[in-house]
């Protein structure tokens, strides 16, 4: 029983250190704490995402250039304030290249956000993320969001 359990012991600490030496997973993890956190209203995770260095350049869907983070989270804050967003997700394309400790990531997100008066939109765009790696942990340094604009109906041929 004892050999069993320091079997199970070395393996899930192999396991966790396999998944800390994967970037790429750290960074959709981070991805996904960040919508799911903005969805929950919880804005802490702005702190646990962003770079705070007050150089940084971040654009939002509604404005930009938003100049260094305290900006950024006056955006986010307003947002969650004057909508409840319901959904946000980053859809499968989502592709990220990682070089040492610097990485980029595309793609395209979902979001619905439902007004002080109950209208419900939604939003479909897409972001560049640029992600550098300090003390250890993945962080947003430049965040570029626009919304895809819908596309016009083709005449017949």
């Amino acid at each position: 029983m004892k050999k069993i359990l320091m079997v199970a012991l070395l393996l899930l600490t192999l396991c966790a250190v396999v998944a800390a030496q994967d970037p790429q997973q750290a960074i959709r993890d981070k991805t996904l704490k960040f919508t799911s956190s903005i969805v929950a209203k919880n804005l802490n995770v702005l702190d646990e995402v962003f770079d705070k260095d007050p150089g940084n350049i971040y654009y939002d869907i509604n404005e930009g250039p938003l100049v260094g983070f305290d900006r950024l989270k006056r955006v986010w804050t307003a947002a969650t304030t004057n909508f409840t967003i319901s959904k946000f997700d980053f859809n499968k394309d989502m592709k990220i290249w990682v070089m040492g400790d610097q990485a980029l990531q595309v793609g395209t997100w979902t979001q619905t956000q439902v007004n002080k008066e109950g209208a419900s939109r939604d939003i479909v765009g897409r972001a560049t993320i640029l992600w550098h790696k300090k003390d250890g942990q993945w962080w947003v340094w430049h965040y570029h969001a626009s919304i895809t604009p819908p596309r016009p109906q083709r005449p017949p041929r």
